[in-house]
């Protein structure tokens, strides 16, 4: 009898986490109270329709050159105007979010999935392995943040998947450092301890009870993370080492206008306007996330 008690005590414990997080409703409540974080959706929603439909938004082909009719200004023809080869800069924008929002989405799900792996293994594990795997991430994190990303563009060459995997290199340790603090308070609470009694395995209680409890930070971290990103990709890019011309990349427009930014400094301004309308958007909504999800890890990299 007095087995069973214990038993049943221990599932009151495990059933009663004592990491409270705020239900659906009550989140969004306070995320909408929030007018930067709303704002912040919108912006992207709309970078979002601009990148599914750009071929229909475009009124030109973001290539076709028109040397008869280059540095024009802004008009109803070409509402931004058009480049040194005679493109519009309208068009070549708007297929540009398709570079800016696939390569941030694409880096971040895969450094936020392998670093969030490698902070709950490290941390639950501990030992060799998570000496081995920090002392990795104080390598990485020992650098300025863009240094590592240009030694590795550098040497895998120009294009969109080299600019991916020169990022994903490089930007995993911030989760994995994130995840494995978590893990280490998290392992020492009552429901974690109680669920270890009762003979789960390992796998059930990461599953279970560490990684649902580290997702908010996760979260939030990652949007975080796709502003850095998509600054890092155009700031590659603007080096001559991400995506090249001709490809309609914000970076690499930018780059192209600086020399002609006092005859035609349209060609610059929208470019850089773009790339600070995206980041300040994925900004406002990572506060919003963070203030609504009650995480009070400090997850920005310094």
């Amino acid at each position: 009898m007095a087995v069973i008690e214990n038993r049943r005590e221990l599932a009151k414990i495990i059933k009663k986490p004592r990491i409270k997080r705020p239900r659906q409703r009550e989140a969004w409540q306070k995320f909408s109270q929030n007018r930067f974080a709303v704002l912040g959706i919108l912006i992207i929603a709309f970078l979002a329709f601009l990148a599914l439909f750009a071929p229909l938004i475009a009124p030109h082909e973001p290539l076709e050159q028109k040397p008869v009719r280059r540095l024009e200004a802004p008009s109803f023809e070409y509402p931004f105007g058009t480049d040194d080869l005679g493109r519009c800069i309208f068009s070549r924008i708007v297929y540009g979010t398709r570079y800016s929002l696939g390569i941030g989405l694409i880096v971040v799900a895969l450094t936020s999935s392998a670093g969030t792996l490698l902070g709950l293994l490290a941390g639950y594990i501990g030992g060799l392995f998570d000496e081995t795997v920090m002392r990795g991430v104080d390598i990485i994190l020992a650098f300025p943040n863009i240094i590592p990303a240009l030694v590795l563009a550098g040497l895998l060459g120009s294009g969109v998947s080299s600019v991916v995997l020169a990022l994903v290199l490089t930007q995993w340790p911030t989760y994995t450092r994130l995840v494995r603090g978590e893990v280490l308070s998290l392992k020492k609470r009552a429901f974690v301890e109680a669920t270890r009694a009762l003979r789960a395995s390992d796998i059930y209680i990461i599953r279970k009870h560490i990684l649902p409890n580290c997702l908010g930070n996760v979260i939030v971290l990652g949007t975080l993370e796709i502003a850095h990103v998509i600054i890092f990709a155009a700031a590659l890019s603007f080096l001559g080492l991400g995506i090249q011309l001709p490809n309609p990349e914000w970076g690499a427009m930018l780059k192209a206008g600086i020399s002609f930014f006092l005859s035609a400094p349209h060609l610059s301004l929208f470019p850089g306007f773009m790339i600070m309308l995206t980041v300040m958007a994925f900004n406002f909504v990572g506060d919003g996330l963070r203030d609504c999800l009650d995480v009070d890890t400090e997850v920005t990299r310094a």
